[in-house]
């Protein structure tokens, strides 16, 4: 009898044994999922921040593209016009 009971308690030994293996396995891969994915996130914010600064870049740069400064500026340097009075230089 006494042989029967060690043998069930070295069966459960072996086997919380090796759950525990098993769980410290677990959550080492865990940790390093949680590493990737920080890892991700960060660059992610880097590519949002960058697509926010790209999206004020062109708005700014819409809006003097609609403004009165753009139609007098290309006026001058393209066409090469001048207000009047002005004495236009080449």
């Amino acid at each position: 009898m006494k042989f029967k009971k060690l043998n069930v308690v070295k069966l459960i030994s072996v086997i919380c044994a090796i759950l525990f293996f098993a769980l410290v396995i677990i959550l080492i891969v865990e940790f390093i999922n949680i590493a990737n994915l920080n890892n991700k996130e960060k660059a992610l914010q880097k590519r949002l921040s960058d697509v926010e600064q790209s999206i004020v870049n062109v708005t700014n740069q819409n809006n003097y593209l609609n403004s009165s400064e753009y139609l007098e500026d290309y006026a001058r340097e393209v066409l090469g016009w001048g207000k009047d009075g002005e004495v236009i230089f080449k």
